[in-house]
């Protein structure tokens, strides 16, 4: 993790830093409909602003992380790249 990502964890508290997906996840903003899923870095998730645990995003039973990044950037996290791709293409065929 870098220097930058462990001072915003330890300046945001261990109640943030709890809500932060882990380093390796898989997300994709969901306010792009070009984005495609990514494996994310320390350096991505030091950008991140706030985020919130959802149990169902996209109406799919898989925990993820709504990560705020921007007005513009608001990645949706999972654990695995196979959880994050399921999710982007429910969205795409939602029309989200």
């Amino acid at each position: 993790m870098s220097v930058v990502a462990l001072l915003l964890l330890s300046a945001s508290g261990a109640t943030a830093a709890e809500r932060l997906p882990p380093v390796g996840s898989y997300g994709f903003n969901w306010l792009d409909p070009n984005s495609q899923c990514k494996k994310l870095t320390a350096e991505d998730l030091a950008k991140v602003s706030k985020c919130t645990v959802t149990a169902n995003a996209f109406g799919l039973d898989l925990e993820s992380h709504s990560c705020r990044v921007s007005a513009h950037v608001e990645l949706i996290v999972y654990k695995t790249a196979a959880q994050c791709q399921q999710a982007l293409e429910t969205m795409q065929a939602n029309g989200d």
